[in-house]
């Protein structure tokens, strides 16, 4: 790979038109080759390659500190002078050539921000490819062997992927992570490892989009680790699969054989709905893992019911499968409110031990710049510059998907070919296209030819969509949310360097955030209709509950409205929030004694079929079928929605006026209550409107830095107890002993190994080598193990724990005999000639309360 990307561009204009499509290029460079390459196909046109050029340009000087200029052929389809200029560059003719420099430019800053130096130095920044250090920690054997990682990207990366290790049958974790601090990878590593011989996690996501991209890493790590593949080699199931294809993905998820799926809320309710069922009822449904699990409630309260219908299939899920086969719960976000929080807790939590891992900062990479036009051909100008000119790959959102049509129309008409878009009217395949050709890469992982660079979409498009090096995010419209824009932001530099965030809105815009924003809270008089009209139509059902038809209309309306169903789901929601409900899932049925296979097939098919349109109701209320006191109730809840809808769109206000640090704005919304505390956000702002007039950039290039969140990993009560447990006896603590090296270097790692696989996971010690800990790892393959170098957990962990000395260890150290004082369960691995703390001349073994030898110990397991 070349490592000078000014020569190699140089290379690559030298040779055209003959430019060879294996030239080694990456980075601009690589997209400036492909482009070329598509010029005499019509793929490609002069704006792309004049973008391309001058980022190559000002990539070389920011990164070197010299100003160069690249000589390109002055013929067509290459860029003419004039157009050069147009694309902000400046054109000298020599001969038969152009000699190409480009012109440093920024968005414009507003009249609060008197300093341009400041934005001038974030496009640097951006060109550069500046990267705050990294904080990678070390990782534990079982990252290792699920995902060939040999650190975590954070601390709270770390502390999550280890909760959710140890997370017993049946939990239910909520883990709030960073967007490009690898969410997604906290879950897929123990449900990599747990299926290793025979199981099915299942990954709920928002977007085909998603779904596609989360497969194609899928297939990428299980082929680099050498793992078992599911068996068509398949791990999405979404709705552009034919017939067959779906049929053998649920006969391999009925059976186990699969290891993981990802789908959406709509497939797993429908068409997945009976494999999954039987999957938990033989215990081998391992992991329900929901990504983007805000979505919970800002989809599933509005348009896709499906999303909060997940947790009643998941109460059935639980009721039916094998003692400590249940299903383990995982949802996951970077981006939680307090309203958000509730919705997950009170969905999910009930029944099940709930875990947490906060760590929640905000983003250091976006520079921010928030444009406020003063009408909409202002606006559409200033945005048509910002993407000539700011840095690919790009991805520009607009609000409706009309607009989308717009922008792209605009786009191509001004010299752009290189462009893609993606709304909720595109199939599976231009989804797919759209972020292979954008990346670069294909399904398989494959390097491919560039085919995009910009990007052009609606709210849908991007969702946890992994294309790390984006340097780029333009709004040409209002966000109805802050969530909506900062979920948006975060596309961009998702491989921890500067990237730019621009925002260009006119007035016009605000009408269409508010319709937006008005998320439909259905009134109290209509609710009651619904209600009594769901009511009227339930029949009871198993343990005191009643089905209610979620397609039931009131008399007064027509049975072929469209969003009939989604205004019951918003009226049962209301209900359960203001605990006058529960909602629960169908009990699967059974079959009847003397009950023929075809009767039954029929009755169990035709169960799944409707699941989606029926919901069990637990009533918690007695006064729920009265009137005043439903009113009363519901409409308190009414006004919580509403109040909560709106305050999206006013910190999305609040930003635009600039003059506060929208990193500040971002946190402040970005917070949650548990357990009597308030989960907060620490605050990263590399730059903003208001910290470009006030906060100068420290040398990281940054205007504010946050600490590293230090979340601890939570300790779940309902682990098994440890093996050991009836030679500990009443004492806290047990001890095992070694007579000989020997003995250690033979028994040792089959003694942690056997801990392991009996869910005892956390090792730790001074005599836990790196070599040892993968020989351990290697032995309780595919069981995780968890090694504890910092000493982190010896302080916090309150599960079993097992500490190895080394083979000469004079005295016990206070974390350790602070451990040993304590009532949480250790074994304490050593020689037999450890001293006894404070009793010189006496050897521990001597004056334990449970000791055991090591040989002892590994035959008793």
């Amino acid at each position: 790979m070349p490592v000078d990307g000014w020569a190699c561009a140089q290379e690559i204009l030298r040779s055209w038109p003959a430019v060879p499509v294996d030239y080694p290029a990456d980075g601009t460079c690589r997209r400036l080759r492909d482009a070329l390459a598509g010029l005499a196909d019509g793929v490609a046109d002069w704006h792309d390659i004049a973008s391309l050029v001058r980022q190559v340009l000002l990539e070389h000087e920011a990164r070197h500190g010299i100003q160069a200029a690249l000589r390109v052929p002055g013929v067509p389809p290459l860029p003419s002078r004039q157009q050069w200029q147009q694309a902000d560059c400046t054109a000298v003719i020599y001969g038969a050539v152009l000699s190409i420099t480009a012109r440093q430019w920024h968005p414009p800053v507003g009249a609060d921000e008197p300093v341009s130096v400041a934005a001038a130095k974030d496009l640097v920044q951006v060109q550069a490819g500046l990267k705050r250090p990294a904080r990678d920690h070390p990782a534990d054997p079982f990252w290792f062997a699920a995902l060939g990682y040999k650190s975590y990207f954070s601390f709270g990366q770390r502390q999550a992927a280890r909760t959710v290790a140890l997370a017993p049958a049946g939990s239910f974790t909520i883990v709030c992570l960073p967007t490009g601090q690898g969410k997604t990878e906290v879950a897929l590593a123990p449900a990599l490892l747990a299926s290793e011989n025979r199981g099915i996690s299942v990954v709920v996501v928002p977007t085909v989009v998603l779904a596609l991209d989360l497969e194609r890493r899928i297939k990428k790590l299980v082929a680099e680790q050498g793992l078992r593949p599911s068996p068509t080699g398949r791990y999405a199931y979404t709705g552009g699969l034919q017939d067959p294809e779906k049929d053998d993905l649920r006969r391999n998820v009925e059976e186990g054989r699969q290891r993981l799926l990802v789908t959406s809320p709509e497939a797993l309710v429908k068409g997945l709905s009976g494999s999954l069922t039987s999957a938990a009822a033989t215990g081998v449904l391992q992991y329900l893992i929901i990504d983007e699990a805000h979505l919970v409630d800002q989809w599933g309260s509005d348009f896709r019911p499906e999303f909060q219908t997940l947790a009643s299939h998941r109460l059935a899920w639980l009721s039916m499968a094998p003692p400590g086969k249940q299903v383990i719960t995982v949802a996951m976000s970077a981006t939680l409110t307090e309203r958000h929080f509730r919705m997950l807790t009170d969905l999910f939590g009930p029944g099940a031990e709930t875990g947490l891992v906060w760590s929640s900062e905000t983003r250091p990479e976006p520079c921010y710049y928030l444009h406020r036009a003063a009408d909409e051909e202002e606006r559409d100008r200033a945005v048509m510059t910002a993407v000539a000119l700011l840095p690919r790959p790009l991805a520009l959102y607009a609000s409706l998907k009309d607009d989308v049509d717009s922008w792209v129309t605009r786009l191509r008409s001004a010299g752009f070919r290189r462009v893609a878009y993606v709304t909720g009217d595109s199939d599976d395949a231009d989804r797919r296209s759209a972020i292979e050709g954008w990346r670069g890469e294909d399904s398989k992982g494959e390097a491919i030819a560039t085919r995009h660079d910009i990007v052009v979409g609606t709210s849908a498009f991007g969702l946890g969509v992994d294309v790390p090096d984006v340097r780029t995010v333009v709004h040409a419209c209002l966000p109805e949310t802050i969530d909506r824009y900062y979920q948006e932001v975060g596309r961009g530099g998702r491989d921890g360097r500067a990237s730019i965030a621009y925002l260009g809105t006119a007035p016009g815009d605000e009408h269409v955030a508010r319709r937006l924003n008005r998320r439909l809270v259905i009134s109290d008089e209509i609710g009651w209709n619904r209600w009594q009209s769901m009511w009227v139509s339930a029949k009871p059902a198993r343990s005191g509950a009643y089905e209610v038809d979620l397609d039931s209309c009131p008399t007064h309306m027509s049975e072929g409205y469209g969003r009939n169903r989604q205004w019951n789901v918003r009226t049962l929601n209301l209900m359960a929030w203001a605990g006058l409900i529960r909602l629960r899932a169908l009990t699967p049925p059974t079959r009847n004694a003397g009950e023929s296979a075809v009767e039954w097939d029929a009755r169990r098919e035709d169960f799944y079929a409707n699941a989606a349109t029926r919901v069990a109701v637990e009533i918690l209320d007695g006064g729920t079928n009265d009137p005043a006191h439903w009113q009363a109730a519901v409409g308190d809840q009414r006004k919580v929605a509403v109040a909560e809808q709106r305050a999206g769109l006013e910190h999305m206000h609040l930003a635009l006026r600039g003059d506060r640090c929208v990193a500040e704005i971002l946190a402040g919304y970005y917070r949650a209550n548990w357990h009597g505390g308030v989960l907060g956000t620490e605050i990263n702002c590399r730059d903003c409107p208001w910290c470009r007039a006030h906060q100068p950039p420290n040398v990281y290039g940054m205007c504010r830095t946050a600490g590293e969140p230090f979340p601890a990993v939570f300790s779940w009560v309902g682990r098994p107890r440890d093996p050991l447990a009836a030679a500990r006896g009443d004492s806290p603590w047990l001890s095992i002993w070694w007579s000989h090296p020997a003995e250690r270097e033979d028994l040792l790692p089959q003694f942690l190994a056997s801990l392991a696989r009996r869910g005892m996971a956390v090792i730790g010690g001074p005599g836990l080598s790196p070599s040892l800990a993968t020989d351990v790892q290697e032995g309780a393959f595919p069981f995780p193990v968890i090694t504890d170098y910092d000493s982190d957990l010896l302080a916090t962990f309150t599960g079993p724990l097992t500490w190895v000395l080394a083979e000469e260890t004079p005295s016990l150290d206070p974390a350790i005999l602070s451990r040993l004082d304590s009532d949480e369960a250790t074994y304490l691995v050593h020689s037999r000639s450890l001293p006894a703390p404070g009793r010189p001349g006496t050897r521990l073994v001597e004056v334990g309360d449970a000791s055991l030898s090591l040989t002892t110990a590994l035959g008793v397991l």
